[in-house]
This record gives structure tokens, C-alpha cells and sequence, in this order.
């Protein structure tokens, strides 16, 4: 059966995976340590290389078949045997090696604790960082579950790194994180219920010139990704997350991004190809003006 798997994004038909040339190399990275709900985020990344096979691979928006760019997938990276922080560091070690050649790291989801050591490592190579995080969840607590490395937690980290971010789609805030927005930390949220009813400001002028994007699924509503790990009721829609994702691309060098909290559900193959797609309208938006 593992015969077949697929191993790179966009197979059969990807011609343009070759590791030294290709400009983004996708990590998938089946990370799954401190879920508190529905488990399963360690098959996500896998998911959604499966689906990626069942895509044409032309966007007939964009005019041109973006993974003609060079997009390779690494192997998966194999925590076994590591404790949490051990396999946090081991993402963030793949992605040092993706930036040395050059190259735009996408990691694969798993939890959204992984993205901490990603974004740690961007930012050592774009000290002027800032981190766009499109979420259901604040993921603000110091921390959880006893943890501070849990996926509630993994944006208090980048807080604690001096790195400015921009919070859009949150519905869900816990009371430790309400206290913790009352002593103004460098955070501007964009909330769900502001979407929704028109009355979002998105303050654009705080993305400085290169900007880490970390994706959780479960900021698409419920009835169009249904399978993440924390669901919660009225979410953005397919073109409302595209079209902020192509907004962020204009204003901003997108200089590492993930996508994180796929759990593969079975009668559920329609949330993999979505995440699927997803890669690959972010793929392609981040490097259409580079072929202009």
C-alpha cells in the first residue's frame, strides 16, 4: 500500500522536482505531540500530497501552471523516538537547510506547534520579520496542557521572540489570552465576527518587506473544510482566505509559509484536495509577479 503513496506535491504530472533547482521545497511534516481534541494532524501532510496528484495543474486565474516554478517535496520528516521539543527543533533544522540553498520552505502540517521553529529560523534570516497568522484559534496562552510548546501556544512563542503579528479570522479567544491582549503585546487581531459582517479594518501597513504566513485550516468554515481538529462555526469561505492570501503576496515578500491542522477523516477526501489546492493557489500567488 505505501507503494502508493505520493511523494511529490503535484505527481504524476510534476516534471519540475528537482531539489537543486526549484524555488520552493515543500517539508511535510507529520508533527503530532499536544492535540487536544480530534487526533490525526500526523497523517495530514501525506493527505495532502495524495490529493495534490488528483489537481490540473493549470490556474486558470493566474494564466500559467505555477509548478512549472520548481517545487520539490523532501521526504517527510520522521520524528520517531523524539520528544516534542526535540522534534520542533528537527523542523526547524529542515527549514535552515531549505533558506541555505535558497529556496522558499512550505511546510505540511501536522499541529501548529510546528511552525514556532520555522518562523524562529526565518527570522535569523529576515531580522525585519513579521508573522501573518490566519486562524480560527488566537493560540495566544502562554501555555497548555502543562506544555509551552503546545499548538494553543505556538503564537505566544513568536510574541516572545520580538516578532510583530497580524492575527486574522479569530473566533475563539480564551480568558488567559483576553488578559494577555490587555497589556498590549505587538498584536493586531482581525476578528471573524469583523469578516463577516463588513466591518474589517486590516491594518496592511504593519506587513514589513518580508512576512512568514502560517495557515490553520480550521480558519475556513466548518461546511467547507470539515476536517481539522478544532472545528468552530462561521469561518472565512474559499475566495475570502484566497483572496487575503493574494492581498498579503502584493504588499509583502512571503519568505517562508505553512499549512497546518489537516485530520484526514474518512468520506472526507473533498477537506485533503482543498488543502491541497490551497498549496497551490499560495504557491502560485507568491511567485506570479516574479514572472512579470
Amino acid at each position: 500500500m505505501n507503494d502508493s503513496l505520493v511523494t511529490q506535491f503535484g505527481a504524476p504530472d510534476a516534471p519540475y522536482c528537482d531539489s537543486t533547482t526549484a524555488r520552493v521545497t515543500i517539508i511535510p511534516a507529520p508533527l503530532e505531540y499536544s492535540v487536544c481534541y480530534m487526533k490525526g494532524t500526523e497523517h495530514g501532510p501525506q493527505a495532502i500530497l495524495n490529493a495534490s496528484s488528483q489537481m490540473e495543474l493549470y490556474d486558470e486565474e493566474l494564466g500559467w501552471c505555477p509548478i512549472e516554478i520548481g517545487v520539490y517535496t523532501r521526504p517527510p520528516l520522521d520524528y520517531s523516538g523524539m520528544d516534542h521539543a526535540a522534534a520542533l527543533k528537527s523542523t526547524g533544522d529542515a527549514v535552515s537547510k531549505v533558506l541555505e540553498l535558497g529556496q522558499l520552505p512550505f511546510i505540511l502540517g501536522g499541529e501548529h506547534s510546528l511552525s514556532a521553529p520555522p518562523i524562529a529560523v526565518v527570522h535569523e534570516y529576515f531580522p525585519d520579520l513579521t508573522v501573518v497568522h490566519i486562524d480560527a484559534h488566537g493560540d495566544l496562552r502562554d501555555e497548555y496542557d502543562g506544555t509551552t510548546l503546545s499548538h494553543a501556544s505556538v503564537e505566544r512563542r513568536v510574541v516572545d521572540m520580538g516578532i510583530p503579528l497580524l492575527e486574522i479570522g479569530i473566533r475563539s479567544l480564551s480568558p488567559e489570552e483576553a488578559e494577555f491582549m490587555k497589556t498590549s503585546p505587538d498584536i493586531k487581531i482581525v476578528w471573524g465576527y469583523q469578516l463577516a459582517n463588513g466591518t474589517a479594518v486590516i491594518p496592511w501597513e504593519r506587513l514589513s518587506k518580508h512576512t512568514y504566513v502560517t495557515i490553520d485550516l480550521d480558519a475556513l468554515d466548518p461546511s467547507e473544510m470539515p476536517a481539522v481538529g478544532t472545528p468552530e462555526p462561521g469561518g472565512l469561505h474559499w475566495y475570502q482566505l484566497l483572496d487575503l492570501f493574494r492581498e498579503i503576496c502584493l504588499r509583502t515578500i512571503v519568505v517562508g509559509m505553512d499549512v497546518v491542522e489537516l485530520c484526514p477523516r474518512e468520506g472526507q477526501t473533498r477537506a485533503d484536495f482543498l488543502a491541497a489546492k490551497l498549496v497551490y493557489k499560495m504557491i502560485g500567488y507568491r511567485f506570479y509577479d516574479d514572472l512579470k
